[in-house]
């Protein structure tokens, strides 16, 4: 039984979908890049009216709204948690998103790669809490564990540095990493987000993936402003847009399934309100060893089913 230690196999897949690791066989060459442009107006109100109430130091971010809608989506639609290692396509056991923190406005500022990983049914505050402590500490300079990885494995000599990372890349191609190495490693988070409009970069130019870990999806966030808008009457309005890219590895699902998600994410920046409660889960599909019991059963009815008739006509 094919197995990892941070996924599982997903075993009920169309034929189309399974031959597509060995035609398309690295990220580089499954790429899809979107671009929308999303309705932040209610999730701007929504985040300053929680506000008013919102005891002590730390106020909400339109951000950390941002990723808590972007979170429930993939839990919701499961498929959007799925990457491709050794030819097979496999279900995230975790959700998780890494970005980077620069401790400073600065260009001798350090910079942060961090990694957050949440539950799948929590809420708005809870993953806010989570992102707030993790920025905070980042701008503190305090090192986390992808600092401390990167750190200890660059004191190695060159060729010693070589033989690990391919050492690594063996383990985590045949699903055996520790689980230590994926925690400090960003590029194996579900997705990775760049807030560039946090350095006033208005668009959202798309990034590409990266060949190393599993992150199958990469997201770049533009600034927010105010856009001009007009309904089918021609009555003009005025909305706060922000522009986003997506770069997806199009083996883990099909456009029709995409572009679904992107309309759930934009529901809930409509309705922010939906995620102050906890979801009804989707089921994520039979695993391959219910799927081996499911067909175990079916043959056994059907050879009960070829001995009554037997009987029947004896």
């Amino acid at each position: 039984m094919k197995r990892r230690n941070d996924a599982t196999y997903v075993a009920d897949l169309d034929p189309y979908k399974r031959i597509f690791p060995y035609i398309m066989k690295r990220r580089c060459d499954s790429l899809v890049f979107h671009q929308f442009t999303v309705d932040l107006t209610k999730a701007v109100k929504f985040v300053k009216d929680i506000n008013k109430f919102q005891p002590g130091n730390h106020q909400y971010r339109v951000f950390e709204l941002f990723l808590a809608a972007l979170m429930r989506t993939i839990a919701m639609r499961p498929q959007l948690n799925r990457f491709l290692m050794n030819y097979d396509i496999w279900q995230r056991n975790e959700l998780s998103a890494n970005f980077v923190v620069k401790e400073d406005y600065t260009d001798e500022a350090r910079e942060h790669s961090t990694v957050v990983y949440f539950r799948e049914d929590m809420t708005f505050p809870e993953i806010a809490d989570i992102i707030n402590e993790t920025i905070e500490h980042a701008r503190k300079g305090g090192d986390n564990d992808t600092d401390a990885a990167i750190d200890f494995f660059l004191k190695f000599p060159k060729f010693l540095l070589k033989t690990a990372v391919l050492l690594i890349s063996f383990l985590d191609r045949h699903g055996i990493a520790p689980k230590a190495l994926r925690d400090a490693d960003g590029l194996h988070a579900t997705v990775f987000l760049a807030n560039l409009g946090s350095i006033n970069l208005p668009s959202s130019p798309h990034h590409h993936l990266y060949e190393w870990g599993t992150t199958s999806i990469f997201l770049t966030m533009g600034m927010l402003r105010r856009k001009r808008v007009y309904d089918e009457n021609g009555e003009r309005s005025y909305i706060d847009a922000m522009d986003i890219g997506v770069t997806v590895d199009e083996r883990i699902t099909d456009g029709f399934y995409f572009i679904k998600s992107m309309h759930l994410f934009q529901d809930y920046l409509n309705n922010p309100e939906r995620l102050m409660e906890r979801p009804q889960l989707p089921d994520r599909g039979p695993t391959v060893k219910e799927m081996r019991k499911q067909k175990r059963m079916l043959k056994k009815q059907a050879r009960k089913q070829r001995r009554q008739k037997e009987k029947a006509t004896a």
